[in-house]
């Protein structure tokens, strides 16, 4: 091997194992898992036999949202996926399970019982939601689009279909403050839908 040739293969080697010494100290960021939060509960309330019961359906996402990473808007035509920000479960269940918490809790004077379907047997009300939009950027607006249903399944054949558009700004840093929204935009959701079932039931 001539002198030349062995120093452009001691470089090549340095060069090599430098890189490999750069890809086993860089470590990617640690993955940081969110779920949504339901309405706070002001008391505590005494167990009471319902008089109403209410059946959630499954809450439907469109696909762009139904995954595991947190799904950012970057502009209206395009989004962003993160691979470190992302839901402990399924944006979908956390959604239904925050939803029927939240009516558990505003209607808790009727009284009434909301779970979801496959639980709320012979239910005096069946809601079902339809989102078309979820979705913001940290220290930006979320914006929560949904067409929602309630069919009074007994007594009278009354249907309530209604369109709800929600923003909600985030007020706190990063995604811990786009999630929060997420969960202020469920709650007004939840909110709009009991005041419906409250005037179907008069």
């Amino acid at each position: 091997m001539t002198p030349m040739a062995r120093r452009t293969h001691t470089i090549a080697t340095a060069l090599a194992f430098s890189l490999l010494c750069f890809g086993c100290s860089s470590t990617s960021p640690p993955v940081e898992y969110y779920t949504l939060a339901p309405l706070p509960r002001s008391a505590p309330v005494a167990a009471v036999q319902p008089q109403i019961t209410i059946a959630v359906r499954p809450v439907a996402l469109p696909d762009l949202l139904d995954r595991p990473q947190i799904v950012v808007r970057t502009r209206e035509t395009t989004v962003s996926v993160s691979d470190f920000q992302r839901w402990a479960g399924t944006l979908r269940k956390d959604f239904s399970r925050v939803l029927v918490e939240n009516l558990n809790i505003l209607l808790q004077d009727l009284p009434a019982a909301a779970a979801t379907d496959d639980i709320a047997l012979d239910p005096d009300f069946i809601v079902a939601v339809h989102v078309n939009r979820f979705d913001g950027r940290p220290e930006g607006a979320l914006v929560l689009s949904a067409l929602w249903s309630i069919k009074h399944s007994k007594g009278t054949p009354e249907m309530a279909v209604r369109k709800s558009l929600i923003e909600e700004r985030s007020e706190a840093p990063g995604y811990e403050g786009l999630v929060a929204a997420h969960s202020r935009a469920v709650a007004a959701l939840s909110r709009e839908i009991a005041a419906e079932i409250r005037r179907m039931q008069k």
